[in-house]
């Protein structure tokens, strides 16, 4: 009992403070792929090397589901840790894990405020050569406020992601992967911007 005796003398304090402490949400975006830097160096299955460095504008679509767990540090900056299923670059999925720092402008938290933010992770199990996709993402958006401890955002981003696709060759007909001992270089710096909603709590 003489442990349980702080606990509601702490509840009542942060009843008071007009946010909580610890944030949950969860978030989904529209990502929108417009372009990549890419290096590409293999050896054919014919024999000679085949050499690709140049920027491809095509442009591809993809989704995030991302949930967070953060604290609000001050009634202004939130820092959470980013985790879910999404898709990156062309038809890949991998599973984004990422610190996010928010910085929001106004001091009201009960009100509509104009945020920022800035996220660093990594793309987990991402393609089949190497698993690992780092990347980062700027953004911006706004915040309606549903009551003390219920928020809607609204956010768009611009993510630059590094990882090393797959490559592909016709090989009598037949899209076949370059693997081994052929496959010298396939990094990819891909741009992509980013429409998204969150829910938190």
């Amino acid at each position: 009992m003489i442990l349980l005796l702080p606990v509601p003398v702490l509840h009542a304090g942060n009843s008071d403070r007009p946010f909580p402490r610890m944030t949950f949400g969860v978030e989904g975006n529209f990502m929108l792929n417009f372009g990549a830097w890419r290096h590409f160096n293999y050896i054919a299955d014919e024999g000679y090397r085949v050499n690709i460095k140049d920027y491809n504008h095509s442009i591809s679509t993809n989704g995030q589901l991302i949930a967070n767990i953060g604290c609000n540090i001050s009634r202004r900056v939130n820092i959470a840790l980013y985790v879910g299923i999404a898709g990156i670059y062309r038809n890949k999925t991998a599973v984004p894990a990422s610190v996010r720092v928010t910085v929001f402008y106004g001091q009201n938290p009960l009100k509509g405020r104009w945020f920022s933010f800035t996220d660093a992770g990594v793309g987990i199990g991402s393609f089949s050569e190497r698993d690992l996709s780092p990347f980062g993402k700027l953004g911006a958006g706004y915040r309606v406020s549903l009551s003390r401890s219920v928020k809607l955002d609204f956010m768009l981003a611009w993510q630059l992601l590094f990882s090393h696709p797959e490559i592909t060759e016709d090989i009598g007909g037949v899209s076949t992967p370059v693997t081994g001992s052929r496959l010298r270089r396939n990094d990819i710096a891909a741009n992509a911007l980013s429409f998204g909603i969150g829910l938190n709590f």
